[in-house]
Order: C-alpha cells, then sequence, then structure tokens
C-alpha cells in the first residue's frame, strides 16, 4: 500500500478537496483506496458524506491514536468505513473506504503525542500497516499547521504534496511544509516521504490574471515547490460537491472540475513513479504571459 499525505501549514487552500478527489479517482479507475482524515475539524468525512455523532465515536480514529500512542495493542481493521457507493454509477472501480476523525477525539490524540514526542511518530505508520493487504493506496488528509498530528501523518507517508491559493500567505506556508517534509527523516528515523510538488487551487483563466496570482505563481516556481501543470480553477462546482458528499471527479466527471482533478491525477501518479528530472513542471506566470503576448487584467 503507497501512502499518500495532502499537507498545508495554512488552513483554506483546498487540501481536503485535493485528497478526497485524488482517492475517489484512483478507486474510479479500479485501485482500492483508504481515506485517512487526520484533520481534528473531520472535513475528509464530510466530503465523503459521512460524520461521526455520539452514538458512533468508537469509528473515530482519534481513540485509536490515543491508544497506540499509550503503547496498547489496536488495529484499525475494525473502524474502516466503506464509501464504494458514492461509486455506484460507475462500473469496474475500485473500493472507497475511510478511516474518520471526530473533533473531541482528535483534539485529545494530538495532545498524547505532544507530549510523547518523537517516541510515538510511528503510531499511524504502525496503524496502517494492518490494512496493507487491503488496499493499494491511503490518502492522507492532515490538519493545517505543523504539530502532532501531522508528524505522524508524515511519518506515515511514502509522499507528500502540498496545496496553495493565489495568495502570499499560502506559498510561504507551502515552502515550510516542504522543509518539514525534507526534515521527516530526522525526526522518526526510517521514514522518508517523496515531496511531490505543489497544487495551485482556486486559480484563474490567465485572462483573468491579476498582480497577486502572477506573483503567486512565479514564487511557486522560484521557491522550488515544483508546481504541478494542472492547477485546480475556482469552480461553484466543487463546493457543492463537498456539500453533496460526493467528489467532484465523481460527480462532475465530465465538467471542467472533474476533468482537472482527473488531469492532477495522472500527474501525481507519473510523479510517484517517475524521478524528478523526467517531471513537468509548471511555467512561471511571467513565462506563460510572455509565450501568450498577454497582460494582467
Amino acid at each position: 500500500m503507497e501512502t499518500l499525505a495532502v499537507v498545508s501549514q495554512k488552513g483554506g487552500p483546498g487540501k481536503t478537496t485535493t485528497a478526497v478527489n485524488l482517492a475517489a479517482g484512483l478507486s474510479l479507475s479500479g485501485a482500492d483506496v483508504v481515506v485517512v482524515d487526520v484533520e481534528p475539524q473531520a472535513q475528509a468525512g464530510a466530503a465523503l458524506g459521512l460524520r461521526l455523532n455520539p452514538s458512533t465515536l468508537n469509528l473515530s480514529l482519534g481513540l485509536k491514536l490515543q491508544m497506540a500512542a499509550q503503547g496498547l495493542p489496536t488495529t484499525v481493521e475494525d473502524i474502516v468505513i466503506d464509501r464504494s457507493e458514492i461509486l455506484g454509477k460507475w462500473t469496474n472501480h475500485g473500493r472507497l473506504a475511510l478511516l474518520a476523525a471526530e473533533q473531541a477525539t482528535m483534539v485529545n490524540a494530538q495532545h498524547i503525542l505532544h507530549a510523547a514526542g518523537k517516541a510515538q511518530a510511528h503510531v499511524l505508520r504502525d496503524l496502517l500497516s494492518t490494512l496493507e493487504d487491503q488496499f493499494d493506496y491511503a490518502i492522507l488528509d492532515t490538519p493545517p499547521a505543523v504539530e502532532a498530528l501531522n508528524a505522524v501523518a508524515l511519518a506515515a507517508s511514502d509522499y507528500a504534496l502540498t496545496v496553495c491559493m493565489p495568495r502570499h500567505a499560502t506559498v510561504e506556508g507551502a515552502v515550510a511544509m516542504r522543509a518539514t517534509i525534507q526534515h521527516v527523516p530526522g525526526q522518526t528515523g526510517d521514514t522518508k516521504p517523496k515531496y511531490l510538488g505543489a497544487v495551485l487551487n482556486m486559480a484563474k483563466p490567465i485572462s483573468e490574471w491579476k498582480d497577486e496570482e502572477v506573483e503567486v505563481r512565479d514564487l511557486m516556481v522560484d521557491a522550488g515547490l515544483l508546481p504541478f501543470v494542472t492547477d485546480i480553477r475556482e469552480d461553484g462546482r466543487i463546493s457543492r460537491s463537498y456539500d453533496s458528499g460526493v467528489p467532484s471527479v465523481v460527480g462532475f466527471a465530465r465538467h471542467a472540475c472533474g476533468k482537472r482533478y482527473a488531469s492532477l491525477l495522472r500527474e501525481v501518479l507519473f510523479r510517484m513513479e517517475s524521478p524528478q528530472n523526467e517531471w513537468e513542471i509548471a511555467l512561471s506566470a511571467s513565462e506563460m504571459l510572455e509565450a501568450k503576448g498577454a497582460s494582467v487584467v
């Protein structure tokens, strides 16, 4: 099972929608995928049409993390929630499943993991290893900020990508997160996630670029964030997909937003399988504007 963490130091750039669309796209292609919601706000679960309530708290990943961090034997096999019904109208799809979060239990897990420090950085990796024979991929949605839950998510990951939006602060956060990814081996010993690049979310078409988006696109290249060629455009159907619990790559597969997530997935898979010198990196905004003979609005 290959594990991919979607990370960002800042809240709001679109980590959850990126994670669930990559996961659902993989499932549509026939892979068995589990989404791991490491976010106390439990947004990945909501994006897949499920929220835990007081009667189902026993299914929270937070409880399992608390037990593992305290050295108690446990597994996550009994809390896997199948969400393959989301893919129902499609044929030949794989399995789409969820390890769900809940705020209070995840916050408690965060406190325990913080107190435990590096000694327990491996707990999520160990829990996910019990699913090794059941799934092809695990996609991890992580909390914004560099904290204990982020650390255990990265320590469990083979790959990591980050998400920006056309705001300067998100680029700064992505640069900090890339540095964090590079330091994971020093924190966890034998784990070394491969950094895959940065996705630009909530982007505009070139005809609508303003100064800040041009500067952000240039910064993503200049800062070595290795931006993907496929950006995700601002589209109301993406938020509607979140509200409906059916990712855009499934519910709007024939529309622009669904096609862009499918294209992004192809790039992600290529980067996972290929050395960095073979990757196609997005051009800077200045290069694209020059090539088109265009100017900023």
